[in-house]
């Protein structure tokens, strides 16, 4: 009798230590910030890769000057969303090769979105998710929303710049 009440408690305890275990899993999939790619048109009318250098991209809901110091040109990034208010606001400084030539911009673009809190579990707390993004101002010669939906798994851009 003694063994199967010996046996029972084992039993019990290690059936306790493994259901009070914590999930481990909250890594959140969404994300604040918003990527982007630059592009523009071949003869044929096809998509290519534009590279641009960047001076400056400043925001007034981030409270942030993204100054990049070195002189290479790039393809894509990343900016962070305003997870106070529901518009961010970029001002792009940047500088395009034509012909041999370095030509200066600047540009505005003004995101649009909601923010919605979600609790997957008590154990991970509330996750900020940014859905509905959308542009209510932008001064690029063209702008495609490829993905309106911020999420980590997304193996894609939000935004296409079209820089002619």
């Amino acid at each position: 009798m003694e063994s199967i009440i010996k046996k029972s408690i084992v039993l019990i305890l290690i059936i306790s230590i493994f259901s009070c275990q914590v999930d481990s899993n909250c890594g959140s999939v969404n994300v604040d910030y918003v990527t982007f790619s630059t592009v523009t048109l071949n003869a044929n009318l096809k998509e290519i890769t534009k590279n641009v250098r960047f001076d400056s991209v400043f925001s007034p809901q981030t409270d942030s000057v993204f100054a990049y110091q070195d002189t290479s040109f790039i393809s894509s990034f990343r900016l962070p969303l305003s997870p106070v208010e529901n518009q961010t606001d970029f001002f792009f400084y940047y500088s395009v090769d034509i012909a041999g030539d370095t030509v200066s911009y600047g540009d505005t673009i003004r995101f649009t979105y909601e923010k919605r809190n979600r609790v997957d579990s008590p154990e991970c707390g509330i996750d900020l998710e940014f859905i509905g993004m959308d542009t209510a101002y932008q001064t690029f010669d063209s702008l495609i929303i490829v993905n309106d939906t911020l999420k980590r798994t997304i193996n894609a851009p939000n935004i296409k710049l079209f820089i002619f």
